[in-house]
């Protein structure tokens, strides 16, 4: 079959560029098993603890989320911030020690990101995480270079210094826009200049992502790659996931209407992308003055 042209690359993050899970639980529960001697409990409670807080603010990635547990409350008390890191700094520093060791990209990603960025197509990353932990995922992993615009959801916590949001690198969206939804796809590619026909999505989601690219009338490539995970690491996000039984009944709502949806490409590796389809940059390019 021939090879569509695309202009425009838009992808995930989290198990498409990078193993997310491989990197972030271990790290989770190495923060864990330190932090809950200096804390007086035992690491089921803190688990506890920890899934509460996730689900107060709807993310199971929520930075410092040690310190507003009731753990932390209940035997210091009101502390600062600063003070609170102090107390906790072994267990931080677990959990950066670990995420080092495991936060990697997948094979060929560098490479074929380098060799888009050279062609001159736009590359974008579209995520539902946050702005925080993605961009320090990118810089971490020397690839922001590499990207033109961040797309996010704006979360309620004040975490960003808004110097972050100058270069206008980053694009925040409304807190509630989470995936899938095909508008945002359609909207990145209008600030692109680019038509949906010559754009390509890529993700690990069948549900998330390829079917939202498919609705939004993208090039859809699924990372099949990014689902071949520890399968031991699953669970052990799902107990302290900020998940509730109306995000499980939405999630479930959504394998059924996604139900048969197939990408235009499976990939076992990154750099398959080379192999089915070929990078153009649209003239006139529209890039960081969209």
């Amino acid at each position: 079959m021939p090879r569509p042209t695309i202009s425009l690359f838009i992808t995930d993050l989290d198990n498409t560029i990078y193993d997310w899970l491989a990197a972030f639980v271990p790290s989770f529960y190495a923060m864990v098993g330190e932090a809950a001697p200096l804390l007086g409990v035992d690491e089921q409670e803190l688990l506890d603890d920890l899934q509460a807080v996730h689900r107060r603010h709807g993310d199971s990635e929520h930075p410092f989320a040690l310190l507003e547990t009731a753990a932390m409350q209940k035997r210091f008390g009101a502390t600062s911030q600063s003070e609170g890191v102090q107390i906790l700094d072994s267990a931080f520093h677990a959990f950066n020690r670990v995420r080092k060791q495991n936060l990697k990209l997948y094979e060929g990603v560098y490479d074929t990101l380098a060799k888009l960025f050279r062609r001159g197509v736009p590359i974008v990353a579209y995520t539902d995480a946050r702005v925080i932990n993605s961009l320090f995922r990118l810089n971490g992993l020397d690839v922001k270079r590499f990207f033109a615009r961040l797309y996010a959801p704006t979360h309620l916590a004040k975490e960003l210094d808004r110097s972050i949001l100058d270069d206008e690198f980053v694009r925040l969206l409304p807190p509630g826009d989470r995936k899938p939804n095909p508008q945002t796809l359609v909207d990145i590619c209008a600030d692109y200049r680019v038509p949906p026909s010559q754009a390509l999505y890529v993700g690990d989601s069948l549900v998330r992502d390829i079917y939202m690219a498919r609705q939004a009338g993208l090039h859809s490539a699924w990372a099949k790659y990014g689902t071949l995970y520890e399968k031991s690491l699953w669970p052990q996000l799902v107990r302290v996931t900020h998940w509730t039984d109306a995000d499980v009944e939405r999630e479930q709502k959504l394998r059924d209407e996604a139900r048969g949806v197939e990408p235009d490409r499976s990939l076992d590796k990154f750099s398959d992308l080379l192999d089915y389809f070929d990078f153009e940059a649209h003239h006139p390019p529209s890039a960081r003055s969209a």
